[in-house]
């Protein structure tokens, strides 16, 4: 499928760094080989002109484009999103966001490493034990990793103990590391963490895998109804 308004993206901010820096957007508008996502301002700052990649589901595809950024437009948002919508796009009620406006470059191509592509979760209602929270809210999770939500609070780089459902309802425990706090308005934590240690990494894998294929399906479900 083309993109679409309100179709979800991903962009990449440097073409050569690993696919796990990933920024979550929204497609407002595409005329040609133009495209305008609503972003966050945080993590897009003004980069007028630099070569990015977007990437995107492209049927049951997941695809990469490279694309150049043709302006940003910063405005209030172009209408009120739901909470599915703000935690797919890593933003709390109150966040900024800005319009990236991209002019895309030559055609889609299977994306490498699609493994490390982080699967968004938030529609899926997950919970995971983190912490001393037996039911942290899980909003991504990659080969690699995982997103959380959380009211305990933690510094960066510190140990925590985590567990995620393996196979056959078995728990797989063990340790996490934080690579990334954002504190939310509603007093909340976001935490992107690492894994490590065979089982883990073993589970996460295998987790991410499994969701993709869910998200996928799901996805086309919803557009072939």
């Amino acid at each position: 499928m083309s993109l679409e308004s309100d179709n979800f993206i991903y962009l990449q901010r440097e073409v050569t760094v690993t696919r796990t820096d990933l920024l979550p957007g929204r497609v407002l508008w595409t005329n040609g080989d133009m495209v305008a996502a609503e972003v966050d301002v945080v993590t897009f700052p003004d980069v007028e002109g630099k070569k990015v990649a977007i990437l995107f589901e492209d049927g049951r595809r997941f695809v990469m484009q490279e694309a150049v950024v043709e302006g940003v437009i910063d405005r209030e948002a172009a209408d009120e999103r739901s909470y599915d919508e703000l935690s797919r796009m890593d933003l709390d009620q109150d966040s900024r966001t800005i319009v990236l406006v991209v002019k895309r470059i030559g055609e889609p191509v299977l994306a490498e490493s699609r493994e490390c592509f982080r699967v968004r979760t938030v529609p899926l209602k997950l919970t995971v034990s983190f912490g001393k929270c037996a039911e942290c809210e899980l909003t991504d999770i990659s080969q690699t990793g995982f997103a959380v939500l959380s009211d305990e609070f933690f510094e960066a780089k510190s140990i925590v103990d985590a567990a995620l459902p393996g196979k056959d309802g078995i728990v797989v425990q063990g340790h996490v590391r934080i690579r990334s706090v954002r504190r939310l308005r509603n007093g909340r934590y976001r935490y992107g963490v690492a894994v490590f240690g065979r089982g883990m990494q073993k589970v996460c894998a295998s987790m991410a895998t499994e969701l993709q294929r869910q998200m996928i399906r799901r996805t086309g479900t919803v557009g072939g109804s």
